[in-house]
């Protein structure tokens, strides 16, 4: 225990005074407390919105029109009215593809997922093809089969082992 001095029984303690400068109190400090919790909440969730969320397919889905979606909507076609280097350039800046391929026919995006590709629809505005990995590399392999690769898809993985190996 500390050594303390001791008071004569006649005279009282003092009232505690604080240091110099700005007394706060512990339901102040509380509110302040979650105020700027509550701000910094604000800030992030505007940081995400501003920054986007969500995803390629989430963004063109947002900005161009449905025309037709097949195989449960893992294949998707958009219309719009701009020309396609327009389209490619406005989906490209939003969000970076993993790889890029533009010939004469359109301007094929590969992201991690899907594979974006905007051709002309020949009125001077675009198509929009959206498509899962597989199903993208299955229906643009003609434009960038030698350019990404090759893809073994499930039934490829059990070929067969020769004459007579009965796969």
């Amino acid at each position: 225990m500390a050594d303390l001095a001791r008071l004569p029984p006649d005279r009282r303690a003092g009232t505690d005074v604080d240091p110099p400068g700005l007394a706060l109190s512990t339901r102040f400090q509380i509110w302040l407390g979650l105020g700027l919790a509550g701000l910094g909440a604000l800030v992030l969730a505007i940081l995400l919105v501003v920054t986007g969320t969500g995803s390629v397919r989430d963004f063109v889905a947002d900005h161009y029109r449905l025309v037709s979606a097949v195989d449960g909507g893992r294949s998707r076609e958009y219309a719009s009215a701009d020309p396609p280097s327009q389209v490619a350039a406005d989906i490209t800046k939003r969000w970076r593809p993993a790889d890029r391929l533009n010939n004469p026919y359109g301007y094929f995006l590969r992201y991690r997922d899907d594979y974006i590709v905007v051709t002309s629809d020949g009125a001077g505005g675009s198509r929009i093809f959206v498509d899962d990995e597989e199903e993208g590399y299955r229906r643009w392999y003609g434009h960038v089969g030698g350019y990404w690769g090759t893809y073994s898809s499930p039934s490829e993985d059990n070929r067969g082992g020769g004459p007579g190996a009965g796969k």
